[in-house]
């Protein structure tokens, strides 16, 4: 039962398959979208690495090509027929000349001046004349300019801050001679392209140079510029790093002419945002239908898998005896057909039980009355032969002896009202055929061993009879020498044994082996009436497993035992 039990609560309900079909379902749906995020983000990320890479080169392009202009329009004016002609010039006698020729000069850098998208400022320095024209008004001759084109170095153009102010310069000094050009551009034009590319975007984006520092848009933040101060400068080209645990792709180019580099930032979280909100929304939908297979789950619970486990609750009661066992069939569903159904069926099976074990009783009540008939004439043939036997021999005490153990015999036998009787009344009956039969052969004895609290169980009627007589005719009556029969008994852990023993010739083992065979077939002439009425008598009243066994006596005949179970164990 407890195993039976054990095995149920293994079972995978109908719920439980629901509920992990449903999980392992959801599960695979995020694993195969977080995959495809994934790989979804690393494709855009690599994207995006490409292009914001490809914008910054175009940009530095841009950026390049204003300040390529410019070199080319100072170097144009080295080649103006009226500056060459200023530059070549001595010191004109002629003050009116030498006036118109300053302001021709003067015209043209303000014309080369003015001919670029960023406007710059061009100053010609005339050593020979210790003389500047400039398209500034408030330059003044200085030859400490010529300082200026030494350290100018490789770099074309190089960069200057304004005293006590944020922005600076670009300027650049061309020493030839006796002559020297030197050009200039604010800074605030490479703010406006820079504040223009990062226009409706999150990235910041500015020119660094380790020496110098930072020129950037209007309104940058500052972190950025702090990060490289504090860390090295990036690498060329464009990667992703963390700055405050966030995502940023760098891009970073080095300016030919500027010979500054060109640094761009943008946070990834912001351009992949909405893959990322996207994703969001797919997980709180893939919970929402997880919930709702749930309790999709539960509801089929309710609605067919409670119905299911009281059904097989049922039955089980149906199997293990149960047969009163009912369900309740007061449903508005499917299962209040199955449920009619059942109660019909069980209703019937309990009726054709009781019916069957009604019609067993009596039957079984049959066979112990048909048994019992069958015991009492083979005793009684037995002994009127042999009062036919002592009476033709004379011997009259035999004779009433036999009469007289006899009709204590049948006064025992004929007491139909009750089919039981007392241990101590059937040996009685034993010590009074022993008495009979050991008046007719002077060949044996016998002993009888029993346990007292034995003497009161209640037994069949004739149940030890019978296998005396055999042992005596079959087993002491074949050996000229006689022997010995002993009786004995004793309670055991399912009931008790009785045992009739004789000291005759016993059986080899093929006998044995048949005459425990024969026990259990029907009833044959060759089975023995007596052996094979007792081994029945005790099958049908005590419980499973009684019966007569068989064995070879210590005494040198046979065993028999009476095995009487009289409860089970558990």
């Amino acid at each position: 039962m407890q195993i039976t039990i054990f095995k149920w609560k293994l079972k995978i309900t109908l719920f439980i398959k629901l509920v992990v079909l449903l999980v392992v379902f959801q599960i695979i749906i995020i694993t195969l979208n977080g995959n495809s995020h994934r790989v979804s983000v690393q494709v855009i990320e690599q994207d995006i690495q490409t292009s914001y890479y490809n914008q910054l080169r175009f940009f530095m392009s841009q950026v390049e090509n204003q300040v390529d202009q410019l070199a080319v329009n100072v170097l144009e004016l080295e080649e103006d027929p009226t500056i060459k002609q200023y530059i070549n010039s001595s010191i004109m006698e002629d003050l009116f000349d030498a006036n118109k020729l300053r302001l021709n000069v003067l015209q043209k850098i303000k014309l080369q001046s003015a001919s670029t998208n960023w406007p710059i400022d061009i100053s010609i320095y005339s050593r020979a004349r210790e003389e500047v024209i400039s398209t500034r008004a408030n330059v003044r001759y200085d030859d400490s300019i010529g300082e200026l084109a030494k350290e100018q170095g490789k770099s074309i153009w190089k960069y200057k801050k304004l005293e006590g102010q944020s922005s600076g310069y670009f300027y650049t000094v061309r020493l030839e001679g006796q002559y020297l050009i030197e050009a200039e551009f604010s800074d605030t034009y490479i703010r406006n392209m820079l504040d223009n590319y990062e226009q409706d975007s999150k990235r910041t984006t500015f020119l660094y140079h380790p020496s110098i520092g930072f020129i950037g848009a209007y309104g940058d933040d500052p972190s950025y510029y702090n990060e490289l101060r504090t860390e090295r400068m990036p690498a060329l080209g464009s990667h992703i790093t963390e700055i405050d645990k966030q995502p940023i792709l760098v891009s970073a180019i080095r300016t030919e002419s500027l010979d500054w580099y060109l640094i761009d930032y943008i946070p990834l979280s912001e351009v992949v945002m909405p893959i990322q909100e996207s994703r969001n929304f797919f997980v709180l939908g893939t919970v929402t239908l997880l919930f709702l297979g749930i309790m999709i789950a539960l509801f089929a619970y309710r609605q067919v898998q409670f119905p299911m486990n009281q059904l097989v609750q049922s039955i089980r009661d149906i199997r293990i005896g149960n047969y009163s066992s009912r369900l309740n069939a007061n449903r508005k569903d499917e299962f209040e057909d199955v449920f009619t159904g059942f109660n019909g069926m069980a209703e019937r099976i309990q009726e054709l039980i009781e019916t069957v074990y009604e019609e067993k009783l009596r039957t079984k009540e049959a066979e112990l009355k048909q048994l019992q008939s069958q015991i009492n004439p083979h005793f009684l043939y037995n002994c009127l032969f042999y009062i036919k036997n002592m009476a033709k021999m004379g011997a009259e005490e035999e004779v009433v002896a036999m009469a007289l153990n006899l009709g204590e015999y049948y006064r025992y036998t004929t007491r139909l009202e009750n089919p039981m009787a007392t241990l101590a009344e059937e040996l009685q009956l034993i010590r009074n055929y022993l008495t009979i039969q050991s008046m007719r052969a002077k060949r044996f004895r016998y002993e009888i061993q029993m346990e007292e609290e034995l003497l009161s169980l209640q037994i069949p009627r004739l149940l030890l009879q019978p296998l005396v007589e055999n042992a005596i005719i079959h087993g002491i009556a074949p050996k000229e020498e006689g022997g010995i029969i002993r009786i004995s008994g004793h309670y055991t852990s399912e009931g008790f044994v009785l045992r009739i023993e004789d000291g005759g010739v016993g059986l080899d083992d093929m006998q044995l082996e048949k005459l425990c065979a024969k026990m259990n077939l029907p009833l044959t002439d060759e089975s023995g009436c007596g052996t094979w009425n007792t081994h029945q008598r005790v099958k049908n009243i005590f419980k499973e497993g009684s019966g007569l066994e068989f064995a070879r006596s210590e005494l040198g005949g046979l065993r028999v035992t009476i095995v009487c179970i009289t409860q089970l164990e558990e």
